[in-house]
């Protein structure tokens, strides 16, 4: 063979092995779509917007309770994550109370409203999780859940 075929074919091969930056980046858009398809009846039912429901997923999962967590954990600005606080708790999802210890910091707690909708959430993603691993083994998902954490981080570690 010509050393330009070979070449040529050497590159198509690599190429199908390995995810571009096109590839990624339409994985993540896909997987945007499939969950706003699933959770946009909640958001409408509730009158409520996808950082809302991020704000609301981040306090029950990852534990959170104040702004600041809030802001360093969605990486958007503190006027934004303010604005959704005030549209949550006027929406009674949410309560703030003062820090009995430091009384500039407000604690955020969930109502009992509020995990209506996160269980409606959670039914979503589900949903979703189910379509996404179809076909997929367990140890596939396991090296899924090392390398997707890795590339979390890596993420975090340049919003930072």
């Amino acid at each position: 063979l010509h050393p330009r075929v070979r070449r040529q074919r050497q590159m198509c091969i690599r190429d199908r092995l390995t995810m571009d930056a096109y590839d990624l980046i339409t994985s993540g858009l896909q997987l945007r779509k499939l969950l706003a398809k699933r959770v946009e009846p909640i958001m409408e039912e509730y009158g409520l917007r996808p950082v809302e429901l991020d704000i609301l997923e981040f306090i029950t999962k990852e534990n959170i309770d104040t702004a600041k967590e809030i802001i360093h954990r969605i990486h958007l600005s503190k006027s934004h994550i303010s604005k959704s606080l005030e549209h949550l708790l006027e929406k009674g999802l949410i309560n703030m109370k003062e820090d009995e210890d430091d009384r500039r910091i407000m604690r955020i707690t969930l109502t009992e409203a509020s995990y209506k909708v996160i269980d409606k959430v959670n039914v979503a993603y589900e949903q979703c999780r189910q379509i996404l691993t179809e076909g997929v083994s367990e140890e596939e998902l396991q090296v899924f859940r090392r390398v997707i954490r890795q590339m979390n981080d890596n993420v975090n570690g340049e919003l930072e």
